[in-house]
């Protein structure tokens, strides 16, 4: 290693600790977003708390709709550092994180150091990865373990003269696989074995499935995986029914989530997602940096993470549930593919002229507009608060991309700079959400309803949420609620337990003849028990809700 590149890798290094000390600076500044955040940090709230590892719960309810990595996960942090919402964030934002370092690592190993680092300043700053991995949900922790399976198995690959080597990468393979369908089910296979097949078809590398390993793998897959689902269904029989047909197959070929969207959706999702970087994005799938025409029997490790892209894409795009997150999966390998393009590359301008124009779209928006928008609904007393922050972030995206003007003879140094600014203005937009968070949290209705419960003097007060499920009421309550008249997503685990819920008729006779309960309900329902004059006062109240007492 020359003296030049030795002083380059020394920087490329402390440009990574920077990085890393934003991606993982405040991470509990902000309130548990509804519903997801909400959900999971419960589920592992429940599990830490009551002991049972095997059966999920989420508000008391038996809830199967995924499996339990990112709950232990989570509960052993908690256990760790606390019921806080750092603690509830640390696995996502800590699987996040070391995905990026794999990919930066994988690009290095396949394509140079230069395309590793690019590769994972990447990975850190667009604007799904960096958002995703900044919330409590499971599409992060899929994402990071499925480019670590694909990225293995393409290390693999490329030594197979090393038998040894190629051995060791690919149980990584297979474990990481384990560790994707413990996470989020069966896409664990379905996205890299969907992937696999038709990179076969397109290379004819026949002698990939050779070296796949498959007899020490699948052990390896079935020691990791299998434990949980058959103790799970073993202790629930209704178990793999709901989990398999329901919340596979039915999620994927029907309505019945009620998350249609149009076949195009995840077009303007990835155009938002790739932010800033939406220029080298396009030009890594549309010119990848590989051959259109196939060479026959030879391992090509780009073409296999472009066709495992396209396939998470066109997979989800094709299914009757969607959601943004669920194409997260594709951009650790978009990142490879941009990372090798971007060190061939000169200079780097067309994605700080993107910059440029998505800052000055911001400040045009928010400086003049916003005030008309704020005339929408709720949004009129918050966006005010809001606006710094947002006001901010297009003034260190704009930065980015004059960066990239200024510094185009220093390529290294002008992609550092758009990284990190881009990567802080992401992080602005995160913090400055908490200005807003009552919009989307119930932290501050928890801290209302402790309080007048301690003022109280009852050491065990009854509360209901009538007609509405709040997410992360029961995290920061630190214990479960009563549901009374809702099901949603808990149909399943009430059908199970019904002595647990109550429906509006049973409710109210409990309601009267209670000497101190609590109930959180909407605008609407408070209006009517007005109207009814059932007797009540108002303890906490906000845009969303209003908590009331008995007495």
């Amino acid at each position: 290693m020359t003296p030049a590149s030795l002083r380059q890798c020394r920087i490329n290094g402390v440009l990574t600790v920077v990085a890393g000390f934003i991606w993982f600076f405040l991470l509990g500044y902000r309130d548990l977003i509804e519903p997801d955040e909400g959900r999971y940090a419960e589920i592992a709230r429940e599990m830490l708390n009551s002991g049972n590892w095997i059966t999920p719960r989420l508000n008391g309810f038996k809830y199967f709709e995924k499996p339990p990595l990112q709950y232990w996960g989570s509960a052993i942090s908690m256990a760790l550092l606390g019921e806080t919402n750092a603690a509830a964030r640390v696995w996502c934002s800590g699987l996040g994180f070391i995905g990026a370092l794999w990919v930066g690592f994988v690009g290095s190993q396949l394509y140079g150091r230069s395309a590793g680092y690019f590769a994972f300043l990447f990975s850190i700053s667009t604007v799904l990865y960096a958002g995703m991995g900044h919330a409590n949900s499971l599409d992060m922790g899929v994402s990071a373990l499925l480019i670590i399976a694909v990225g293995a198995l393409a290390l693999a690959q490329s030594v197979r003269h090393l038998p040894v080597q190629e051995r060791n990468w690919m149980l990584l393979a297979w474990a990481a696989l384990a560790g994707a369908t413990l996470s989020k089910g069966l896409i664990g296979l379905v996205l890299p074995g969907g992937a696999l097949v038709l990179y076969t078809l397109w290379q004819r590398d026949w002698a990939l499935w050779r070296h796949l390993h498959l007899g020490k793998g699948l052990l390896v897959y079935l020691l990791i995986a299998a434990p949980w689902f058959v103790a799970v269904s073993y202790a629930n029989p209704e178990f793999p029914h709901f989990f398999f047909i329901h919340e596979h197959f039915e999620r994927f070929t029907s309505d019945v989530h009620g998350r249609t969207k149009s076949n195009w959706y995840f077009f303007a999702v990835f155009a938002i997602g790739a932010m800033p970087w939406l220029f080298s994005s396009l030009n890594g799938l549309i010119k990848p940096p590989f051959s259109w025409r196939a060479e026959a029997g030879k391992f090509e490790a780009s073409r296999l993470l472009w066709v495992y892209a396209i396939f998470v894409f066109f997979f989800f795009s094709i299914s009757h549930s969607k959601l943004p997150g669920y194409i997260l999966p594709m951009f650790p390998a978009l990142a490879l593919l941009v990372g090798e393009n971007m060190a061939k590359r000169k200079h780097f301008i067309a994605d700080g002229i993107v910059a440029i124009v998505l800052a000055s779209v911001i400040f045009i928006f928010f400086i003049w507009q916003a005030d008309n928008t704020a005339k929408l609904g709720r949004l009129a007393a918050h966006l005010t608060l809001f606006r710094p922050w947002i006001i901010a972030t297009a003034v260190l995206t704009g930065a980015a991309g004059i960066s990239t003007l200024f510094l185009r003879q220093q390529k290294n140094l002008a992609i550092s700079i758009f990284a990190l600014c881009a990567l802080l203005g992401i992080q602005m937009l995160s913090w400055g959400y908490q200005s807003i968070s009552e919009l989307r949290s119930s932290r501050a209705m928890a801290e209302a309803i402790q309080s007048y419960i301690a003022k109280s003097g009852k050491d065990i007060v009854e509360i209901y949420d009538v007609n509405r499920y709040d997410q992360s009421l029961p995290y920061y309550l630190g214990r479960t609620i009563k549901l009374v008249g809702f099901t949603g997503e808990l149909e399943f685990g009430i059908n199970q337990e019904s002595q647990k819920w109550l429906n509006e008729t049973d409710f109210m006779p409990l309601w009267l003849n209670s000497d101190q309960a609590i109930s959180i309900l909407t605008q609407t329902t408070y209006d009517q028990w007005q109207q009814q004059k059932i007797p009540m006062h108002t303890i906490y109240e906000n845009s969303r809700y209003i908590a009331v007492a008995r007495r």
